[in-house]
């Protein structure tokens, strides 16, 4: 039995677990699991680098520093070097396994991460907005996701694993696909030269939609917050918040047919982040659905595949975990 130490480690928290791994369950076919069973959560302004941080959380746990990590972070890796986006933390990753006398770190993306957990997530860890009978268990699967940003990567099957391709989807440009699209990009486009994916669907999106929709309806846009968009809008309070969070709806389904198509996402659509599961309960009352299907000729392909979304917020401790276990030979050995 070997104890596991996984960790999503974002801008404002390092959420920290667990995982008590028995190797001869890989060779046996039996169950893993990959849900650490202890977690906590530390303030990253608490620490002065990643090192002290790990040092705390493994004293917090009453335990020694396990040999084995895998840490997703916000920030990108680059020939063994890790740098934190909203940190002023940078690291080298066999420098600070040996720092910490591990055998073995892996640091990778955090949304890379959350994309690894899909295939390894359990049924009550999903739930499935659009059910297709013809989604192809061997072929590409697409994860996206709007939060702080709005994240993308691709699931490929590969020889009993899966591989994953980052991408910055996010950043492609926002593509209107009526009238009231067109006037926000236009009235974005006076703010800035390109108006991307991510300026519409992430927390600052919901406030973009609204400053648009304030602007293109004549009205003075209050100093709303994402949340505040997003509240006043589920609970119906503010007009324009409502239609900024169906407007919201209506392009994450434009968004998930057009990466879909563009990945040959057969395997299914799946949608992570922290802003969805709040606006679960609009779905059905937005053009989600409908604008999802909006492909032309490709309707029927996209009909074809399935829409799930991730209902873990620690999902990403799931794909450390799982990222650990099967990509460290000696850890499979041991």
């Amino acid at each position: 039995m070997s104890l596991l130490l996984v960790a999503d480690i974002g801008g404002t928290n390092g959420r920290f677990g667990l995982v008590e791994f028995d190797a001869e369950k890989i060779g046996t076919n039996g169950q893993i699991n990959y849900t650490a069973e202890r977690q906590i959560t530390l303030k990253c302004a608490d620490y002065v680098d990643m090192a002290t941080m790990i040092r705390t959380c493994c004293a917090k746990f009453g335990v020694d520093i396990p040999d084995y990590a895998c840490l997703a972070i916000a920030g990108p890796i680059e020939n063994g070097q890790a740098s934190m986006t909203n940190l002023n933390w940078k690291f080298s990753i066999h420098g600070l396994r040996d720092q910490l006398g591990m055998k073995t770190l892996h640091v990778i993306n955090d949304f890379a991460s959350l994309a690894y957990a899909v295939p390894f997530l359990k049924e009550n860890e999903l739930v499935t907005l659009y059910e297709s009978n013809k989604s192809n268990p061997d072929a590409p699967i697409v994860v996206m996701g709007p939060g702080t940003g709005f994240g993308m990567a691709a699931l490929v099957p590969s020889q009993n694993n899966w591989k994953i391709i980052p991408t910055e989807g996010g950043h492609a440009s926002f593509a209107p696909t009526n009238e009231k699209e067109l006037d926000i990009k236009s009235f974005l486009l006076k703010e800035q030269s390109h108006v991307s994916v991510e300026n519409i669907l992430s927390g600052g999106g919901l406030v973009t939609l609204y400053r648009a929709l304030a602007h293109n309806s004549g009205v003075e846009a209050k100093p709303y917050s994402p949340a505040d968009v997003s509240t006043k809008g589920l609970a119906n309070e503010d007009p324009l918040c409502r239609e900024a969070v169906l407007t919201f709806c209506d392009v994450l389904g434009e968004v998930a047919g057009d990466k879909a198509l563009s990945v040959g996402a057969r395997g299914g659509v799946v949608i992570g982040g922290g802003l969805t599961p709040k606006l679960m309960g609009l779905l059905p009352e937005s053009h989600f659905l409908e604008r999802y299907k909006n492909k032309g000729p490709m309707a029927g392909y996209v009909s074809d595949i399935s829409i799930r979304l991730i209902v873990n917020d620690k999902a990403a401790l799931v794909g450390s975990a799982a990222w650990l276990i099967h990509n460290t030979p000696e850890l499979k050995a041991h």
